[in-house]
């Protein structure tokens, strides 16, 4: 057995941060969970400066950037954060490490990507501490993030570079000429108002589309949604009948406060509206488009996700959900949903990746 330590570096550009001295700023020591951190702050980062570049999308037919490393990017000032710890390797992997061997490596980093949603937790805590205490400039630009073995007679690291969107080929053809006319004429006869509040809709759409980090994109779709789901409709019949009994007793009660009582009581069954869930399934319901009962089973799911997301940090999100041999994606499901709302269908654009519904 062996002793190698594993970890994983991020590295930020300090952008407008310099420091006034020659002595660069540099802290380490443990911390809880026999793990160590090292925070620098400097020109010369230990672990080397390099940044991945790539094209967001793919375009079929045209040359795209998929993957490439810069070693040439100049700043004046870097945040360099390491998270690290030993790990008991079996005596092959460690003999390998020593060899330089390409498997051994590969086995230890497999083991670092095992357990990188602990060591990304770690940095995000330090990075806002960086940014809260000193300045957010320091934390505004991550250049990499990145697994490292710092055992061994050399250091190793692992990239993987930003995800990369493939598109479709879209042919527009003489049809469009028609469809766009239908629609700007159709344009004379709506309210501005209703078109500026469409507006405030669509913009968080269009915010979601172009949104590449899964977690803020999966936000960003529920707001377009909930701003075409009505919170006036009325208090559900379970709620408004638990109420009234509430009435009823404090009517009957002797208390001091009973007049305080029933006006509170009154004030809460004015706001007292139905959940997004139930303001949801209502909407399905009503739009009757195929599969709506599958949308509503879906979409609460999705709804907890969110919920778990915003009001307890849990960022193991996802965007598809199988129901019943069923595929729905939370980006179909807006979209679908949306074009009910603003434009009377579910009709939306035809896409290789939009899942069939039955």
């Amino acid at each position: 057995m062996g002793i190698e330590i594993i970890g994983v570096r991020r590295l930020y550009d300090a952008l407008g941060c310099g420091l006034v001295t020659e002595k660069e700023i540099c802290a380490s020591g443990p911390i809880d969970g026999g793990k160590n951190v090292s925070v620098y702050i400097g020109p010369k980062p230990p672990l080397g400066v390099l940044t991945l570049e790539a094209e967001q999308y793919l375009i079929p037919g045209k040359e795209s950037k998929l993957f490439h490393a810069n070693h040439e990017y100049k700043s004046d000032c870097y945040l360099e954060i390491v998270i690290t710890m030993e790990y008991e390797a079996s005596e092959k992997i460690s003999d390998g490490i020593l060899a330089k061997d390409k498997h051994a490596r590969e086995e230890l980093l497999d083991v670092i990507k095992n357990k990188s949603e602990l060591f990304e937790k770690l940095i995000d805590s330090i990075s806002g501490i960086m940014g809260l205490k000193f300045h957010r400039q320091l934390v505004l630009k991550p250049l990499i993030e990145n697994p490292i073995i710092l055992s061994g007679p050399e250091h190793v690291s692992n990239f993987t570079g930003p995800g990369l969107e493939v598109l479709g080929q879209i042919d527009i053809n003489e049809n469009a000429q028609i469809i766009l006319d239908g629609y700007v004429e159709a344009l004379e006869s709506v309210n501005e108002d209703v078109l500026s509040k469409a507006g405030s809709i669509f913009h968080w759409l269009t915010k979601a589309w172009r949104e590449h980090d899964l977690v803020a994109k999966f936000i960003y779709l529920f707001i377009p949604l909930e701003g075409i789901l009505q919170s006036d409709t009325e208090i559900p019949n379970e709620a408004h009948s638990n109420i009234e009994n509430l009435i009823n007793l404090v009517q009957k009660s002797d208390s001091s406060d009973k007049e305080k009582l029933l006006s509170f009581l009154e004030d809460t069954k004015k706001k007292y509206g139905p959940n997004l869930n139930t303001r949801f399934e209502e909407f399905a319901k009503k739009s009757a488009i195929p599969g709506w009962e599958t949308d509503v089973k879906v979409f609460k799911k999705y709804n907890r996700m969110r919920n778990l997301l915003v009001h307890a940090g849990r960022k193991d999100i996802r965007t598809h959900i199988n129901i019943e041999e069923e595929t729905r994606t939370l980006e179909d499901l807006v979209e679908r949903y949306l074009s009910v709302a603003l434009l009377g269908n579910h009709d939306v654009y035809l896409s290789q990746w939009r899942p069939l519904r039955s």
